[in-house]
C-alpha cells in the first residue's frame, strides 16, 4: 500500500474534512481567551491543535472499531474502511491508541489542568460511541464530547476555567445535537430494526425534526449568550444572526427535499458557521 494511498484511508476514517471544520470553534475560544487578557504564544496555539485533532481522530477511530460489526449490516455504512476490509480493524486499534496517547501528552504539555482533564474528556468523547446501544439522547452525549473542545481550549490558553465559556460549548452542545438527529433519520428504519437507540428510532420523523429544531433555536440562542456573556462587538453579533438564519434556511431545505440534500446542506453548513464563529471572535481583537 503507498503512502498516499494508506493517508487518504486514514483521513476518510476520521473524516478529516469535519475535523478541519470543527477547528474553528476550538481556536474561537482561545482568541476569546487571549482578547480577556490571557497571554498567548505559538507553542500553546500549535498544542491546542495537535490536542483537538488527536482527540477527534481517537474518538472516530474508537468509534469505527466499535461499530464495525453494525456498520457491515448498514448499506449506508457497510463501504467504510474498517468495515470493507481496506483498513484491517487492528490497524484502527493501533491508530486509536495511538491518538489517544498523543492526546493526553499535548495536554500535559499546554499545562497541568489541561492534562488531568484529559482523561475524563477521552472517557467522554470514547464513551459516546456506546450510547446508542441504551440511550435516544447520545445525540446529545456527542453534543457534549464535542462541547468539551472551546472550554478545553480556553483552559489550555488561560491556565484556568471561566464559567463564561460555557455558553460557547452549549452552543456545539445544541447545535451537533441538532445535526446528528436529522442525519440519524437516514437510518430510523435500521435502528428500529436493530434496537438501536436514538431521538428517531423512538419517537418518529416528525418529533425528531421539531426536536432538532428547538435545537438550532437552543443553539443560536447560547451564539448570542456568547456574545452577550463577553462584550463581545457588532461583528460577532453579525456573524451570530448570519448563522441563525443559516439554521432556518437549512431546517426549511430539508423539510422541503427531504434527506436528499442532507450531506450537502450539513457539509456547508459546518464549514460556514465554524469559520464566521472564528471571524467573529478576530474582529474582538485589538493589536
Amino acid at each position: 500500500m503507498n503512502l498516499m494511498r494508506e493517508i487518504k484511508i486514514y483521513a476518510d476514517m476520521i473524516k478529516l474534512a469535519h475535523t478541519l471544520f470543527a477547528l474553528p470553534l476550538a481556536l474561537s475560544a482561545a482568541v476569546l481567551a487571549y482578547s480577556n487578557g490571557a497571554e498567548f504564544s505559538a507553542g500553546i496555539f500549535l498544542w491546542v491543535v495537535v490536542a483537538f485533532t488527536a482527540a477527534r481522530s481517537a474518538a472516530m477511530g474508537f468509534n469505527r472499531v466499535v461499530d464495525a460489526d453494525i456498520d457491515a449490516l448498514n448499506e449506508r455504512t457497510k463501504n467504510r474502511p474498517t468495515v470493507s476490509g481496506t483498513l484491517p480493524i487492528k490497524s484502527a486499534k493501533i491508530f486509536t491508541g495511538i491518538s489517544a496517547a498523543v492526546f493526553i501528552f499535548a495536554a500535559f504539555m499546554i499545562n497541568p489542568l489541561c492534562g488531568a482533564l484529559s482523561f475524563p474528556a477521552l472517557a467522554v468523547v470514547l464513551g459516546y460511541s456506546y450510547t446508542k446501544r441504551f440511550t435516544f439522547l447520545a445525540h446529545y452525549v456527542l453534543g457534549l464530547a464535542l462541547s468539551l473542545a472551546p472550554i478545553g481550549a480556553w483552559i489550555a490558553v488561560s491556565g484556568s476555567f471561566d464559567p463564561r465559556i460555557l455558553f460557547l460549548g452549549a452552543f456545539i452542545f445544541f447545535s451537533i445535537a441538532g445535526f446528528d438527529q436529522i442525519y440519524a433519520l437516514q437510518d430510523m428504519r435500521f435502528d428500529v430494526e436493530h434496537k438501536l437507540r436514538s431521538i428517531p428510532s423512538t419517537f418518529g420523523k416528525n418529533k425528531t425534526l421539531a426536536c432538532a429544531g428547538a435545537s438550532f433555536a437552543s443553539a443560536a440562542a447560547m451564539l448570542f449568550a456568547t456574545g452577550a456573556a463577553f462584550a463581545l462587538n457588532a461583528a460577532f453579533f453579525a456573524c451570530a444572526a448570519a448563522i441563525a438564519v443559516m439554521y432556518a434556511v437549512g431546517f426549511s431545505i430539508i423539510l422541503k427535499t427531504g434527506l436528499r440534500k442532507i450531506n450537502l446542506v450539513f457539509f456547508y453548513m459546518n464549514a460556514s458557521i465554524s469559520i464566521l464563529i472564528l471571524v467573529g471572535t478576530l474582529a474582538n481583537l485589538k493589536f
